[in-house]
């Protein structure tokens, strides 16, 4: 099952088109790049948050509690000239003391409280029924033993406890932060507080402005790489365009070459047909006419059926010739590199020219396509010495070279050479380029070069099947 499911997979990604391939090469890193940056950013954004927030939370705290101070420092300085006062009586003095406290107040929620060393109750605006009991023991619901906790504060020098308590605007237990002073000459303990539910408001509100501008960010940098996507997309697209348009040219150049190489082809078998075969064909027929009006004169009739023979011998011979340039059969009956010898051979007959040949035998190494396009090379760069080479010998050699798995071809004149480097992409070196695409159409390469001893210099690869 597992296997089945592999095929699929792999026939799905193969039938994938070479275009959308090309844009997921070119999207999928930006998407990933994007992806990657947007969780990073949003990480990021979140632990600056959280720090951010911390940072806020303890500047307010700071903040009330230097005002918790300040409420402290305004209620002493209102009793104080009670408290010190020496000549009034003492329980007359606290009486003072008491209805200054219970009548101070700050906000909505802010007033002062007062207790005795023992826990009991002297001041507590907002709930008047606990004064005069002890709660010394009273506990908030986190358990906390709050009276002592604020009486060691004070005793201690003045300090700050955090306690669950009734808040008077609502009458919800609510965390406080109270602030606590001891007042050594009485034994009392004095305090006030802010609750601190306001606090995480500001907190919350800060936290989502944050999120909101990072939310921003993100919803920025999601439109620069969608943008990119979209720009990148257009550019494979217009890109792929302009390809496509190059290629149809090129086709276009191609098929306009083909068909003047075929045209090419043509006209010179019709030449050779017209001005060899044709003309042969013609004379042997003039001839056997002559011979059937002297055919009561043998002595005059023989010599013309023989040269009639001789002329269909010089017409079998050039039809042969034809085909070969059709089609080389030799290939098939005899081998690439008996073919090229043979090749050879007829080059030399002909020509006059030199022609040296070492080639190995190929067997099975090479496709029919590939020997086909080695012998057309060769062909090809045979016609070339004769017609434009002026050279007096050509060299072939082709080697098969198994630890490499390819055979390699070259030949040489001793010609004139290439008269400009670039001759072989010239409008002229139509036959030059002909041989390097034959080369490459069957997976080798062909380059051509001025000898170093002069002339020109065919060197072709050709990989092993």
């Amino acid at each position: 099952m597992s296997k089945i499911r592999t095929q699929k997979l792999s026939n799905a990604n193969v039938k994938l088109p070479f275009k959308l391939k090309i844009l997921l090469i070119a999207i999928l890193p930006i998407i990933a790049v994007s992806a990657l940056t947007g969780w990073l950013i949003h990480i990021g954004a979140n632990s600056l948050i959280e720090v951010e927030t911390r940072l806020i939370e303890k500047r307010i705290l700071d903040f009330r509690q230097q005002e918790l101070k300040n409420y402290i420092s305004l209620a002493r300085t209102a009793i104080d000239q009670d408290y010190v006062d020496e000549t009034v009586d003492i329980r007359v003095a606290q009486k003072a003391v008491q209805q200054i406290l219970h009548n101070l107040n700050y906000g909505d929620d802010g007033y002062f409280f007062a207790y005795d060393r023992k826990g009991t109750s002297l001041v507590n605006a907002p709930s008047p029924d606990l004064i005069g009991k002890n709660i010394w023991y009273i506990k908030d619901e986190d358990g906390k033993f709050l009276i002592q906790d604020l009486m060691q504060k004070a005793v201690n020098g003045g300090g700050f406890t955090n306690y669950i308590w009734n808040k008077p605007s609502t009458g919800e237990k609510t965390l406080k932060l109270g602030y606590s002073i001891y007042l050594p000459k009485w034994g009392w303990m004095l305090g006030t507080g802010l609750y601190l539910d306001d606090i995480k408001q500001q907190i919350n509100s800060s936290r989502a402005d944050m999120r909101a501008s990072t939310r921003k960010a993100e919803t920025i940098l999601f439109l620069v790489a969608l943008l990119a996507v979209v720009v990148t997309a257009i550019a494979v697209a217009a890109l792929h365009y302009n390809e496509h348009k190059l290629a149809d040219e090129k086709l276009k150049a191609l098929t306009r070459r083909i068909v003047d190489v075929q045209e090419e082809e043509r006209k010179r078998v019709s030449n050779d047909l017209h001005d060899g075969i044709n003309q042969l064909l013609v004379s042997v027929r003039h001839r056997l006419e002559l011979a059937i009006d002297h055919i009561s004169k043998p002595d005059k009739a023989l010599p013309l059926m023989n040269k009639s023979l001789s002329i269909l011998d010089t017409s079998i011979s050039d039809v042969r010739r034809i085909s070969k340039a059709l089609h080389p059969s030799a290939l098939d009956n005899i081998g690439l590199a008996v073919a090229i010898r043979e090749l050879g051979s007829d080059f030399e007959e002909s020509t006059q020219i030199e022609t040296q040949i070492r080639a190995d035998t190929i067997g099975n190494r090479l496709s029919e396509t590939a020997k086909i396009a080695i012998y057309r090379v060769v062909q090809e760069a045979l016609t070339n010495v004769v017609r434009h080479a002026n050279a007096s010998v050509v060299q072939i050699e082709m080697k098969v070279d198994d630890d490499n798995k390819i055979v390699t071809l070259k030949i040489w004149d001793n010609g004139e050479g290439l008269k400009t480097p670039d001759q072989p992409s010239s409008g002229n070196g139509l036959g030059l380029r002909n041989m390097v695409e034959r080369m490459e159409s069957q997976g080798g390469n062909l380059s051509i070069r001025n000898g170093v001893s002069g002339g020109l210099e065919l060197i072709g690869l050709m990989p092993q099947v």
